[in-house]
């Protein structure tokens, strides 16, 4: 199949009919930019961006999407294991002309990088190939091209010249800031300038994504499949800042937690996932790393317990309790084959756990926030703007876009950048992170 064929049901997008999706998944996002900003990394993040050099509107959508991503709150289509919002709503904001334009912009982006995460593994990929970086420079390509109102070929030369190069693999960046999220900045960016570039009449090989090619980036990698034009109804908002491998854990203790159970009291939890799920969320637990704060699902279930508030806790700056950390010691994560079965695509979870002498079962198939669910997801990003916005112009620029009422992309838009103006407006945030890495 060639990048003709692969993105011609993008033809289909009707940006008014997608419009709710599309409104709710871009407050959701911005509700992420709000919070990532407030962080030590999501700053310096801006701060560089700020001063690469980089003109409008290139610095503001790649800096956006960098932090949106290092939340770990953004949205996530589960199978393909990519979070399109990050990079897709940023680059529509930033060039899509009008409300629908924007809609159909972002909506496109969501279908092509759904369409190409599970073309390359999606979850199987990992840790080799990260399936959301893969697509990242394409998302921005189609999104930027459809923002652009360039033709079906143009659009096509853009995506491949955007993938071209591409791996998806990124090592695994230690220390802070992170290359794992500016790679995400930079990969909008190249999305983007292959936008222009096709544009301005530069082509690429439509015949790039072949079989051979797919398998090239990873074992993994499936058959390509024309993209699904509402892509965007099968991605999910996450309740909790934490890898959504672990979010059905969180959820199942939670409602073990609602039945009077006594935290303290609890001896010992086991906690059974599907197989792809295992990997990220049980690795060692480093409490001096934000990111392994997010992952570790012991952690997490120790945060349910005794710091609640903190499962909303983008920046991890404050160390954890003891009573958080002893309980996370007491948690196993074990693979169980059955789980993927039941609730194919959800990453399903079963706890059990010990209290004394008696062992206490719960289940969790699927989450608030998950597909299918928009009363749920309304209420999930309107506690993420809650929770995320100091400033009331802030949360009202998000509410707006959530309606996508005529006329709310430009307010948003200029929310977006005028977060990003305010956390790079003064470099102590970069200083002082320096401070901490050379101690």
């Amino acid at each position: 199949m060639n990048a003709r064929e692969f993105l011609k049901p993008l033809d289909l997008i009707d940006g008014r009919k997608l419009w709710s999706l599309a409104g709710l998944h871009a407050a959701d996002t911005l509700a992420c930019l709000a919070a990532g900003a407030g962080t030590l990394e999501g700053r310096a993040l801006a701060v560089f961006y700020a001063g690469s050099g980089l003109c409008e509107p290139f610095a503001s959508a790649a800096a956006a999407a960098a932090i949106i991503r290092l939340t770990e709150w953004d949205d996530i289509h589960v199978p393909s294991c990519v979070t399109p919002g990050s990079v897709a709503v940023p680059v529509a904001l930033v060039l899509a002309r009008d409300d629908v334009e924007f809609a159909a912009s972002v909506c496109a982006g969501y279908g092509v990088g759904v369409a190409l995460g599970e073309a390359v593994g999606g979850v199987s990929a990992l840790p080799e190939t990260w399936p959301g970086l893969f697509a990242a420079p394409a998302i921005a390509a189609v999104t930027a091209s459809t923002a652009l109102g360039l033709s079906a070929e143009k659009r096509a030369h853009a995506l491949v010249m955007a993938l071209a190069g591409s791996s998806g693999r990124h090592g695994r960046p230690v220390g802070m800031p992170s290359a794992r999220w500016f790679v995400v900045g930079e990969a909008a960016l190249k999305g983007m300038r292959a936008a222009l570039a096709a544009q301005a009449g530069v082509k690429g090989d439509l015949n790039l994504l072949s079989p051979q090619w797919l398998k090239a980036q990873s074992a993994a990698a499936t058959e390509l499949k024309p993209l699904p034009p509402d892509a965007i109804a099968s991605v999910g908002l996450k309740p909790y800042v934490s890898a959504r491998q672990g979010i059905n854990a969180i959820e199942a203790f939670h409602r073990f937690l609602s039945k009077g159970a006594e935290p303290s009291s609890i001896e010992e939890i086991r906690v059974s996932l599907p197989p792809e799920a295992v990997g990220v969320v049980s690795r060692p637990l480093n409490p001096k790393d934000r990111l392994s704060t997010i992952a570790h699902l012991g952690l997490q279930l120790g945060i349910a317990a005794f710091e609640p508030d903190r499962l909303a806790d983008v920046a991890r700056a404050e160390p954890f309790s003891a009573q958080a950390l002893a309980l996370a010691a007491k948690v196993s994560v074990t693979p169980d084959e059955t789980l993927a079965a039941e609730a194919p695509g959800r990453w399903a979870a079963k706890l059990a756990v010990r209290m004394g002498s008696e062992w206490h079962e719960s289940v969790c198939l699927s989450v608030p926030g998950d597909p299918g669910g928009e009363s749920a997801a309304c209420e999930i990003a309107a506690r993420k703007i809650a929770s995320a916005c100091r400033g009331e112009d802030t949360a009202r620029a998000i509410e707006a876009i959530a309606g996508l009422n005529a006329g709310t992309a430009k307010p948003a838009v200029e929310m977006m950048r005028r977060t990003l103006r305010r956390v790079s407006a003064n470099e102590e945030p970069v200083r002082s992170l320096k401070e901490s890495i050379c101690r």
